[in-house]
């Protein structure tokens, strides 16, 4: 392993996988250092990956719950020295062995698709180095490329592109009676608040870089998510005059126009309405009343045509109307003769119904259900 080292010292390479290629002949153990992060390998196999660009195992086993804090800090006091975290949560049984290479695996394969896509720079290889968490799980480099190149073309084919870095928020109508969404896609719904990125979401939830970003993109295209679009720059017009500064919330409140009433026509309030009295004491008034009425009120062909109280409205019918007895002919309709085997006096001895009219009507009342 010296001599690989001293070979692949700080030097330029084409890019992480050519580097990858190189270390994994050689059988190189050690930190593969690139612009972003670093690649651990184990006897030419890579058992970890760090980087900003995606969630590590720690995000992914805290921020979903899996393991409580308490419990991932004290196996990392534990095991880090020696780079056996991960192996402690197993043995301690916070953590099973299939979930734990099943959180390392997704940890590698997003710090790979970061990591692979960054342009050419320096690498370097720092022999013997190791990780943390231990190598629970080793992908070889070649499959770890055709996984990210995989991923590529999925997200090529997966629109928009320009929505990755950029803030989400949860669309505020449902364009459709119903949805079905995966549990990953209604935790980004959720939490898409309109100030993280697909890949921040990714880090609060406890969840893989990538299916953050492909389900966004798969979700916007939907209509359930939308970017947040910046707030455009309100600048004045080079030449434009100078206005006067409205201070915010000058404006004032909102009242609703009542309708004002007209009242009477000019000539009819030059004097106030007369109140005509009630009829009793119009009766009971006898001569005062013809003596008042004499020395200056109202003549009865004058303006008292108004003062008259308005005549009680009787009803069209002075009796009641008599009820029709059970089996009588209707008004205007000939009434059936006696029918033989019917008795005289019998409730059947009425007109046969109009089939038309109450077909007519049955078939409005289903109209209107």
């Amino acid at each position: 392993m010296s001599g690989v080292s001293a070979e692949v010292a700080p030097r330029r390479w084409g890019g992480v996988p050519e580097a990858l290629d190189e270390l994994t002949a050689g059988r190189a153990t050690g930190a593969v250092h690139v612009e972003g992060g670093s690649i651990y390998l184990l006897d030419g196999e890579i058992y970890y990956v760090q980087t900003p660009a995606a969630p590590g195992v720690d995000c992914l086993l805290q921020a979903s719950g899996t393991v409580p804090p308490s419990v991932f800090q004290t196996a990392w006091t534990a095991g880090a020295a020696a780079g056996q975290v991960g192996e402690v949560l197993v043995k301690s049984g916070a953590l099973s062995r299939g979930e734990a290479e099943l959180c390392t695996a997704t940890a590698i394969a997003d710090g790979a698709f970061a990591l692979f896509m960054a342009p050419p720079g320096e690498v370097r290889f720092a022999p013997g180095e190791g990780h943390w968490w231990g190598a629970l799980r080793r992908v070889a480099p070649a499959a770890l490329e055709a996984q990210v190149r995989k991923r590529r073309r999925l997200l090529e084919r997966t629109p928009p592109g320009d929505a990755d870095d950029q803030p989400v928020v949860a669309a505020g109508r449902l364009g459709r009676h119903h949805v079905v969404l995966t549990d990953l896609q209604w935790e980004l719904v959720v939490h898409a608040d309109g100030r993280r990125t697909p890949r921040e979401l990714a880090r609060l939830l406890g969840r893989s870089a990538f299916s953050a970003v492909l389900e966004t993109r798969r979700l916007i295209t939907a209509g359930l998510i939308r970017v947040v679009a910046a707030p455009p720059l309100n600048l004045p017009p080079a030449h434009a005059a100078p206005s006067r500064a409205v201070p915010p919330y000058a404006a004032p409140p909102y009242v609703p126009a009542l309708p004002v009433d007209p009242g009477p026509p000019a000539a009819a309030t030059s004097s106030p309405p007369a109140i005509s009295p009630p009829p009793e004491a119009s009766q009971s008034s006898g001569p005062s009343s013809s003596g008042s009425s004499s020395s200056g009120s109202p003549s009865a062909d004058g303006p008292a045509e108004a003062t008259r109280p308005l005549p009680v409205r009787r009803p069209a019918h002075s009796a009641p109307l008599p009820r029709r007895q059970p089996g009588a002919a209707l008004r205007g309709v000939v009434p059936v003769g006696p029918q033989p085997g019917v008795p005289s006096g019998s409730v059947l001895d009425v007109p046969e119904p109009d089939t038309g009219l109450l077909s007519r009507v049955r078939n409005a009342l289903e109209g209107l259900r």
